[in-house]
């Protein structure tokens, strides 16, 4: 089991700019395990944008770190400004990197790694993403990853952790007999079918599905172009997000209702923004709270993967028309 999953990790490590990995149970047990090998100091300020998995947040809290929450400027992706910002305020002693909804994070990660600030990078939502202005992996400490089915790199199952210490590795159990005679061990949490996962196959369907959601993402695009009241981001050849959502955003309050109203009752294929406010939850009470966003943006998430395409582009042009004849 140890071989196989070094072997496929480290096929998946030079995808992610780094030397090791391995492959665990899930994506948020990559997260902390990540978070442990780090050894970062008692009640450590691990900085995470507040538009993110509560599950990520439950695993800092439960390592008993502080989860410093952070409302961006646009609630979509981070910016050196939200950042900066921060660390006029606070220290911060580990950056963790969503690049939420598949949009890379306008931020220089190599000035953070400069300042000694620890950097996980979570590509769970993400793939061929590096571009001229941005390497994935290059300047954090370490990065994971989820196969989850909706994840652009999927096999349905598992988690994984890549890296460049390799002295890392010897503190992961591996449920063999090497394991049980080392008494660093950290979590017992590595995947152990990994003979079963072909490396190559897995790779082209991550290709496959990030080509599906540019793709997607692009004839939304267009599509909203031609609407002055619709708002998006921008969208070019330099533009590398993998679009896990679309998320486009309506100013107007009144008209942003009635979307959201018809988009419900003609089974638009959407979401809006989570459903667990992380800000309200009672074990977050403790955690740093900071809201940039003032101004409140009624986003609309569009589904990017395992739609019909031409059915969406149907319905929105059906709710427009609705929305602009109301």
């Amino acid at each position: 089991m140890r071989e196989e999953n070094l072997k496929l990790a480290s096929k998946l490590a030079s995808k992610f700019n780094k030397k090791y990995g391995v492959i665990t149970y899930s994506g948020t047990l990559a997260i902390e395990l990540a978070l442990i090998s780090l050894n970062l100091r008692k009640k450590a300020k691990v900085l995470v944008m507040s538009e993110t998995c509560y599950s990520i947040i439950n695993t800092i809290l439960k390592l008993d770190l502080i989860p410093v929450i952070l409302e961006t400027e646009n609630k979509l992706y981070l910016t050196d400004e939200d950042v900066l910002d921060v660390l006029e305020h606070q220290q911060i002693d580990c950056l963790f990197l969503v690049h939420q909804y598949g949009i890379i994070n306008k931020i220089n990660t190599k000035e953070y790694q400069d300042r000694g600030i620890k950097i996980i990078e979570d590509m769970a939502q993400v793939w061929d993403i590096n571009n001229d202005y941005y390497q994935c992996g290059q300047y954090s400490d370490i990065v994971t990853t989820s196969f989850g089915k909706t994840k652009p790199l999927s096999y349905g199952i598992g988690g994984g952790l890549f890296f460049n210490d390799k002295d890392l590795l010897k503190n992961v159990d591996y449920s063999d007999n090497e394991s049980r005679e080392n008494n660093a061990i950290l979590l017992s949490y590595t995947y152990p079918l990994c003979e079963n996962i072909n490396y190559d196959n897995l790779v082209e369907l991550g290709k496959q599905n990030t080509h599906i959601q540019r793709s997607n993402a692009l004839k939304y695009y267009k599509l909203f172009q031609k609407y002055h009241f619709i708002n998006c981001l921008p969208y070019g050849e330099d533009v590398k997000n993998t679009w896990h959502r679309f998320p486009i955003w309506i100013d107007d309050k009144k008209i942003y209702d009635k979307f959201v109203e018809e988009a419900t009752k003609h089974n638009l294929a959407f979401q809006l923004f989570h459903d667990i406010d992380l800000f309200s939850l009672k074990r977050n009470q403790n955690a740093i709270q900071i809201h940039r966003n003032r101004h409140k943006t009624n986003y609309i998430l569009l589904r990017t993967r395992n739609i019909d395409i031409d059915k969406q582009l149907a319905i929105l042009n059906t709710i427009i028309e609705i929305v602009l004849n109301a």
